[in-house]
């Protein structure tokens, strides 16, 4: 008896080991609710499964919702969506949401991406904040997508020239997985003109680690200072500070509306402060004596 167990359990094939430690295959198909399409995964463990497909199922069913009323209001209105698995390496998961909505009857659109990426071991759902961990890998984060960004536009991509320097920490959250990295993927009008739609940074792990590469990406204002020739200089007759919608009246006798959402206050009223308006390509961008940025402005011309 002694021998037979030894027989079982200590020289089983290695075909029926290696068998035992495979993962499961994990499948995605797509499903439709009311019109609209969502992912539904299969295989691997039931819990973690059923908890994916809820969420997976909830964008759907909120995007039919959100229609639904939409309709009700104006009947050229409309939201929906679609779906696509953009990564399935049976540990992770990455299913890419494009949302749309349309308020007109010209029937074109706005369209957002939500991106979902789950740990297929623990149903985890992920995000850019347990990939890009530390300070350091943020750093090179930034880095990444400038080198990125300035590559697009020297090839012909309508980036914001602001954009190469200076993206805030909120437009940079929806990513997706591939095979050595993450791709981080911009909505229309981030980063670049609307016409270019979305813009994808592809963000390979071992440059994300890389400490050869760490660098503070310089700020806007100053490659303005050093790049940008092409400005007028006045003065206006008081200052308090930055925000999207301000209006600006300068001593030349222009007028010029703020069109970024850019906040920055000051203590008290900076009184004829000096003023440049660069121009950089197709924008505008003003700086005011006594702050660090320059904000995208447009000229107001008033009959």
């Amino acid at each position: 008896m002694l021998i037979c167990i030894c027989i079982i359990y200590g020289f089983s094939p290695p075909a029926l080991t290696e068998a035992a430690k495979a993962p499961t295959t994990i499948k995605t198909a797509v499903h439709m609710y009311k019109g609209q399409p969502y992912i539904q995964i299969s295989g691997g463990n039931p819990a973690v499964a059923k908890s994916i497909n809820k969420i997976l199922k909830e964008h759907t069913v909120k995007v039919v919702d959100d229609n639904r009323a939409l309709q009700q209001h104006n009947r050229v209105a409309w939201s929906k969506t679609s779906v696509k698995t953009l990564y399935n390496n049976q540990k992770l998961l990455s299913v890419v949401y494009t949302d749309g909505i349309n308020y007109t009857d010209d029937n074109v659109g706005t369209y957002i991406a939500s991106t979902y990426n789950f740990d297929l071991t623990t149903g985890k759902r992920m995000t850019l904040n347990d990939v890009v961990d530390t300070e350091f890998k943020r750093t090179n984060l930034m880095s990444i997508i400038s080198q990125s960004l300035q590559l697009k536009y020297d090839k012909g991509v309508q980036i914001m020239e602001k954009r190469i320097y200076e993206i805030p920490s909120y437009y940079v959250s929806e990513f997706y997985y591939f095979n050595k990295g993450i791709v981080v993927r911009f909505h229309p009008t981030i980063v670049a003109e609307a016409a270019e739609g979305f813009i994808d940074v592809t963000v390979p792990y071992d440059q994300l680690s890389d400490r050869s590469i760490s660098q503070t990406v310089p700020k806007y204002l100053d490659y303005l200072r050093t790049h940008v020739s092409d400005y007028i200089e006045t003065e206006m007759q008081y200052f308090d500070g930055y925000n999207i919608g301000n209006y600006y009246a300068l001593n030349n006798g222009e007028y010029w509306e703020q069109v970024e959402p850019r906040y920055y206050s000051i203590p008290s009223y900076s009184l004829s402060p000096k003023v440049r308006i660069y121009k950089d390509r197709t924008r505008y961008y003003m700086w005011v004596e006594g702050t660090d940025d320059a904000v995208e402005v447009e000229r107001l011309v008033y009959p």
